[in-house]
This record gives C-alpha cells, sequence and structure tokens, in this order.
C-alpha cells in the first residue's frame, strides 16, 4: 500500500495503533509523558518511548517540584525524541539549549497573531486555539513568523484543574461517578468527557470535533488527538473514510463572542 507523506501530529493512547497508522500515513507520534501529563489514561515513560522522530507531550502546570523532576529528566534527552509539546511557560527554560522542536500548546490563550507571534520568539511552534473560528485561524496564519500547529482532530480540552474533581465529587456527595466518565453539568445540559490522575482532572468536549477543513492551511503540523478515540475512527479518519459516531466543526463557523441585547445583563 502507497504510504502517504503528510504532517499529522498523532497523540498516542496504544503502541498497537501505531503499526496500524504506517501502514496508511507516515505520521509522527506524541506520547504523553509518565508523571507530567494531565487528561490521557495511557502515559508513557521516557525511556520506553522508542518510536524515532517522535514528540512528548507534557501539559500538566507545574509546581517548583514538577519543575526540578523534569530537569533531572531531561539531562539524558533520548536522541529518537524529536521534540516537545508543552503547556507551562517554565518549561521554555528547560527545553532552550535542547536541539528539538518545542511547540507551545496553551488551548485557550493562543486567540491571536500578536500573542501567538510573541510566544514564537521562543518556541518554533504555537498549536492554534480551538476557540476561534476559521477565518480567524486563517488571518493568524497569514500573519505568523513562523509555521503553526493546527489542532484538526479529536475530543477538545475545555478545562484543566489541579484539584481531583472526580475523587472530590465522589466524596462529598457519597457518589460512585467512573474515571474516565461523562459527566453532564445542570444549568445548560452540555455534557463533557472527564478524566482524572494524581495531578489534576481535564474535561474533553463530548463530542468529536472534525477540523479537516483546516488541512488546506499550509502548518508545521495537523494534530490529531486520539484520546477516547475508538482505533477504528483513528484510521478512518486518516483514510477519509466516514466515522462511527457523530463529530462537529466546533467554533469553526461559530463566533464565541455575542453582543447583549438592550435590557440583557
Amino acid at each position: 500500500m502507497m504510504i502517504k507523506m503528510n504532517k499529522n501530529l498523532i497523540l498516542v493512547q496504544n503502541k498497537s495503533i501505531i503499526s496500524k497508522i504506517k501502514e496508511v500515513d507516515k505520521a509522527t507520534f506524541l506520547f504523553p509523558l509518565e508523571g507530567y501529563s494531565v487528561g490521557y489514561p495511557v502515559t508513557f515513560k521516557l525511556d520506553e518511548i522508542d518510536e524515532f522522530g517522535c514528540y512528548i507531550l507534557v501539559n500538566r502546570v507545574l509546581d517548583e517540584k514538577g519543575i526540578l523532576g523534569l530537569k533531572e529528566l531531561f539531562r539524558n534527552f533520548p536522541k529518537n525524541i524529536k521534540g516537545i509539546v508543552f503547556e507551562d511557560l517554565g518549561v521554555i527554560d528547560l527545553v532552550k539549549d535542547l536541539d528539538i522542536t518545542k511547540i507551545l500548546w496553551q488551548n485557550h490563550l493562543n486567540n491571536s497573531y500578536l500573542t501567538v507571534n510573541g510566544f514564537l520568539k521562543y518556541v518554533d511552534s504555537v498549536m492554534v486555539s480551538t476557540d476561534i473560528t476559521e477565518e480567524e485561524i486563517k488571518l493568524i496564519i497569514s500573519k505568523a513568523d513562523k509555521p503553526l500547529t493546527l489542532y484538526v482532530f479529536g475530543y477538545v480540552p475545555v478545562m484543566y484543574s489541579r484539584r481531583h474533581l472526580v475523587s472530590n465529587f465522589n466524596l462529598n456527595y457519597n457518589e460512585n461517578v467512573k474515571n474516565p466518565n461523562t459527566i453532564t453539568e445542570e444549568v445548560l445540559k452540555e455534557s463533557f468527557k472527564i478524566f482524572e490522575n494524581e495531578y489534576g482532572t481535564q474535561l474533553f468536549s463530548s463530542t468529536l470535533f472534525d477540523g479537516r477543513v483546516l488541512k488546506k492551511y499550509d502548518a508545521l503540523y495537523y494534530f490529531i488527538n486520539t484520546v477516547f478515540v475508538s482505533d477504528e475512527d483513528v484510521l478512518n479518519l486518516i483514510t477519509n473514510k466516514e466515522l462511527t459516531v457523530p463529530s462537529n466543526d466546533g467554533f469553526l463557523n461559530k463566533k464565541t463572542i455575542y453582543k447583549l441585547k438592550d435590557g440583557e445583563n
């Protein structure tokens, strides 16, 4: 089978799918780093990541102990790892002297080309927020000083807390909410996928975001988040087949800024 050349950056939640993906796609793989990732049921120790040319994900908000632990872990940085995707700005200083590609991912913050270009002075790429429209993303791409990374598929991170929200809920309400699970908030009746580990809790959208339309724009990578996605649908996505579960285009065609009508407050 012919392997297609592209720029897919695929988050790994099980190693068994890697060989399946390689049969149809020459992708780059992203591994959540054990002890430094929140929201992902499967994480990987640095020394068990053996994929050549891959990336690691560090999305914890780090305290001093976390920064020092990561600094020690990176003293002998594996040569097979090509880069890092991270959220905490403290990581910039830790990796500044490493010859790797550095991608900043702060999902709700990188909403303008001014912010993006400010960070691009220190990193190689920025993951553009999923909270903005396609037109806004197009503008940011056109004015960015370096190639950007675009979130094109997956359940979208909605909220991250360092608190243990699932455990605290079960304790206070004598409930037995499983982890991971889907919860529904009571005001707007919106549902969210939720996962907690010892470093905090992450909430994801309950419907898959399908932003493959963004692939018409040039980028460093097109990010595919496979958390809670079946192997079948990961492969369906890559081979442009129909998904087995519902999806939507998020905010690509829906602005998140609204003007109140007269009399509303």
